[in-house]
Parts: C-alpha cells; structure tokens; sequence
C-alpha cells in the first residue's frame, strides 16, 4: 500500500541556480592558484609540447594517468584557448558528470525533481570553487563513487566495484568510502571472486600509459609517493587533527591519528557488515564512511571532504527533513571555510571548518547507529 507523502517545497529553476554558478565562475576562473603553475599547468605544456601519446613514454605527474589521458585529449584544443581556460573547464565538465551521476542516484530514491536537485551541485561553494577556481579533477572520482553508491542500492555488485576501480583510478581519495564498499560485500556475502574486479578495473586504466612507455613500477607506486608529499598532521583538512594541530601540544600525533583513523575504520566495517540497514540509511552509511576516514585519517586536504559533500546533499534532497539538511549545511560549511583557510593562509577557518565537520559526523552517527523501526516508503528494501 503506498503511503500519501507530504508536500514538497519545489526547488530553485535550473536557470536559476547556473545563473548563480556562473557569476561565481566569472569571479574565479581567471584566479591562478598555487597548484597551477607548480603542476596542473606543466604536466599540459609537456603534453602539448611532445604530443598527446608520446608525452606518456616517460613520467611527468605524480597524478594517475586516468586524469591525464583527459589532459591529453583537451591538449589537441591548445591553440583555440588558453592552457589555465582549458584546465579550469575540463573540471566544470567534471562537474556536470558528477551531477549527472547525483541524479541517477536520487533516481533510485524516487526522489522528487531529481534534474533540479543535481543541478544544486553547481552553486555549492565548495564544489564550484574546486572547478573554477582550483581547477583540481575531484568531481572525475566523485562521480564513479555516486555511481557505485547508486549500484550498490540496485545490489548491482559487479558495476559497484567497477565504478569504485573506475574512481580509485583516478584519485586516491576514493578509498575513503572503501569501507562503506567492504562492509556491503561482507554482509551480502558477496563471493570473493568477485572483489578483484575494482583492482583490476584501476589497473585497465594504465596499461594504456604502459604501452605509451610509462615503466610499470612507477605506475603501481604512483599513489604510494603522493602519502609521502606531505607530513603536516592536517593540511588545511577539517578534522580533529586540525584543531589539535593548532593547540601549542609539541605531542607527536601522526600515530596516534593513524590507530585512531584504523580502530574508527574497523569499528565501522564491523558495525555495518553486522547491521542491517534500509536504502536511505544505506546513503547515511557511505556519507558516515567518507566523514569518518576523513575525520581521522592524518595528511588530509581540504578538499577531501569532497565526497561527503556531495553525498551530504544527496541525502538532504532525499529525505527533506530539518536534520539531514542540517547535516549537510554543517558538511558544506566546514569543506568551505577549511577552502578559504587554504586560500588565505588564516589557520582559523579551517579550525571553525572542523568545529562544523565533527558536529555533523555526530550528528548522523547517533541515530544511524540506532537500531530504529521506520515506516518511510523510501526505506522499504533492506541490504
């Protein structure tokens, strides 16, 4: 029997909220930042000066070549606009992926005015400012993440581990959600034989740059250098360490962040393999996931709550209720201010950032983890 649901307040026009996007990419897309000149803008000139194949006999980025066969195919337009224009648009393309695959997955939530709901993406500071400002490619690994996400509500296993290789091979900021995935596998018994399929799919992925000429063991340690670019506690990340990082403590905290980021990690797969949960708690766990690794993990980026800002969202416009929106309010608020640390240089944003992020972990943690009876027809299949 289908339950009546309650009214739905519409959501903003399309038009209106790409007007919005685009008067904050007017604003930013002309910016230079940092990681411009030092990376993203060399690795082009050398695709551009060598050519878009033979660029690939060597290695010239500490970036997996998934990203970078996009470089390439955008270095054929070198000529028509300029290099920082290019890099900045191929991560709005990223962008519309990703809100494509958002909409997909509130597809399978039957939530309402899905196309307008992904369009929101698009006027999130945090995700804007990562295209149009930073030009980074996160929304290329967030989007197979949503995609697997979506899957694994369908108990689609297969496509849910491809679509997690499929992200990995782009950043390694995917695994952040990798023990929502595991978790999953080991409550539905899914056969072994099975889980190599994500691994190989990330290592499909750079056989074309072997071919080209890129040696194998660079490309098999490629992410295992990237942990050793950085030894800050937290660089700029919203987290705990964040704000233990900025009290006068002299304490060495990288280990103790690691055995608290692995027993958080561990108590999660334990917790979650064992639970069984509804489809919108099943999104309340891959956002949990994303928040907990982040959270406690030492060496993390402002930008790698990226993820649980859009799965934060995705959440928010499936259940339409005060406190998921809250959370979601408290999540793009810390990626926000932890940005605007990064960008000014001003330590007190991002602590202010992960004040907000901690909050709306809790705050989804204590009824998630509350063994609760629901009557929502959104939550009517169990995993």
């Amino acid at each position: 029997m289908m339950m009546d649901r309650k009214p739905v307040s519409p959501l903003p026009s399309i038009a209106v909220t790409l007007g919005v996007a685009l008067v904050m990419a007017w604003v930013t897309m002309p910016v230079v930042t940092s990681d411009m000149p030092a990376y993203l803008l060399p690795w082009f000139d050398h695709i551009v000066a060598t050519g878009p194949i033979a660029s690939f006999e060597q290695p010239f980025s500490n970036y997996a070549p998934a990203y970078l066969y996009l470089l390439a195919a955008l270095s054929l337009m070198s000529g028509v606009l300029p290099a920082l224009m290019l890099i900045k648009l191929l991560s709005v393309a990223g962008t519309l992926v990703l809100a494509l695959a958002v909409r997909h997955l509130l597809t399978r939530f039957d939530a309402p005015q899905p196309i307008r709901a992904a369009a929101l993406l698009f006027a999130m500071p945090s995700l804007l400012l990562n295209a149009t400002l930073l030009g980074q490619c996160d929304a290329m690994w967030a989007a197979p993440c949503v995609m697997g996400v979506a899957a694994a509500v369908d108990r689609r296993h297969r496509a849910m581990l491809a679509w997690f290789g499929l992200a990995v091979a782009f950043k390694a900021q995917a695994v952040l959600i990798a023990p929502f995935f595991l978790a999953l596998l080991i409550k539905r018994r899914v056969p072994l034989w099975l889980w190599p399929i994500a691994p190989l799919v990330t290592i499909a992925t750079m056989v074309p740059a072997w071919a080209a000429g890129w040696p194998a063991a660079d490309l098999a340690t490629i992410y295992l250098r990237q942990a050793d670019t950085f030894q800050m506690l937290s660089f700029n990340a919203p987290n705990i360490w964040a704000i233990l990082q900025a009290l006068p403590l002299g304490l060495p905290l990288v280990g103790l962040a690691a055995a608290a980021a692995i027993g958080g990690t561990a108590a999660y797969i334990a917790r979650f393999s064992a639970q069984t949960l509804d489809n919108r708690a099943l999104l309340s766990a891959a956002l949990l996931a994303t928040l907990i690794t982040a959270g406690l993990l030492p060496r993390m980026h402002e930008r790698y709550f990226f993820l649980a800002d859009v799965l934060a969202l995705s959440l928010a416009l499936v259940c339409r209720d005060r406190p998921s929106q809250t959370i979601a309010m408290l999540v793009q608020a810390g990626s926000t201010l932890a940005l605007l640390g990064y960008l000014s240089g001003l330590t007190g944003f991002v602590t202010l950032g992960a004040v907000a992020m901690i909050v709306a972990t809790v705050k989804l943690a204590v009824p998630l983890l509350k063994p609760a009876v629901n009557d929502n027809p959104l939550m009517a299949r169990a995993i």
